[in-house]
């Protein structure tokens, strides 16, 4: 006959084969002699074998019984984990919040708002993920963050974005550069610069590309780079002036390099996204509003 497990059964099987006694199996699971002796008969009838022998009171274990026993005991020690586990579930420790970052905010605003963040949340961890333009449609796809701070736009529902302010890119020069004295650099000031810039799958470098071709200027790039904190690097050292956006300038600023205002304005946008699926921690809406104060603050 087939038999469908139930686990009461195999936690009664379990107490008789430890204490040999359908009393003391009761005693041990909290249940009266009766049920237990009910509970034994319904699993040997489930099985169609016997199970124990009646011998003085006491129940000797048949051979089956014995392999039944070794076979159930890594379920069974699994069951105890669970049953551990669901009887001090407040203890146990929380999934990490997963928070995607592109470069720019992650090296910028993150660390400050991290910072806020940990002051109310000390015993949270929050894994960052460093995610490039060129892979959004991998990483928005597969929904495996909890928050994302990315520049805009993004092909990606609208109510689920939180818009932050925008803000203007600002030109970064070396420290010495013959330009140092200006209030602000105009774009065609920068015609005949060498230019460190971003890669061309990154949404910047798009951005100053359409602003030199709308003023009708050509710009000479020196030296591409993959991050906007390179990109500092690389100017700092003289290879070039960079066009980025504010937050990773004043972070890095004390690297000693010039930051000046840009005309005409190149803006920059970016946002918070939410996952699709729903959000049951309210911990995850406490980082969104510590991004939110870093940024505005930044």
């Amino acid at each position: 006959m087939a038999w469908r497990f139930k686990l009461r059964h195999m936690e009664v099987f379990r107490a008789l084969m430890l204490t040999g006694s359908t009393i003391e199996a009761g005693k041990t699971l909290n249940v009266s002699q009766p049920a237990v002796s009910k509970t034994l008969s319904e699993l040997e009838a489930q099985l169609g074998t016997t199970l124990f022998l009646r011998t003085g009171g006491r129940l000797i274990p048949t051979p089956k019984a014995e392999w039944l026993f070794d076979a159930s005991q890594e379920t069974l020690a699994r069951v105890d984990h669970l049953d551990a586990i669901l009887r001090d579930i407040e203890s146990v420790p929380q999934r990490p919040i997963r928070l995607f970052a592109n470069s720019a905010m992650a090296h910028s605003i993150l660390p400050e708002a991290l910072v806020l963040f940990r002051q109310s949340h000390p015993w949270i961890t929050v894994s960052t993920d460093v995610v490039a333009r060129r892979d959004n449609r991998r990483w928005l796809n597969d929904q495996e963050f909890d928050l994302a701070v990315t520049m805009l736009p993004v092909e990606y529902p609208n109510e689920l974005i939180t818009t932050l302010p925008v803000a203007d890119g600002v030109c970064i020069l070396p420290k010495g550069h013959k330009l140092r004295d200006q209030e602000y650099i105009e774009l065609s000031m920068l015609e005949n610069e060498p230019l460190v810039a971003l890669q061309r799958h990154n949404l910047t470098r798009y951005k100053v590309e359409q602003a030199f071709s709308s003023a009708g200027l050509r710009y000479n790039i020196a030296v591409e780079t993959a991050t906007a904190a390179s990109l500092v690097m690389f100017v700092t050292a003289g290879l070039g002036v960079g066009i980025i956006d504010p937050f990773t300038a004043e972070k890095l600023r004390p690297l000693g390099y010039e930051i000046k205002p840009l005309r005409p304005a190149i803006e920059f946008a970016f946002g918070i996204l939410a996952p699709m699926r729903i959000q049951s921690r309210p911990e995850i809406a406490d980082l969104s509003h510590c991004i939110q104060q870093a940024y505005s603050s930044g």
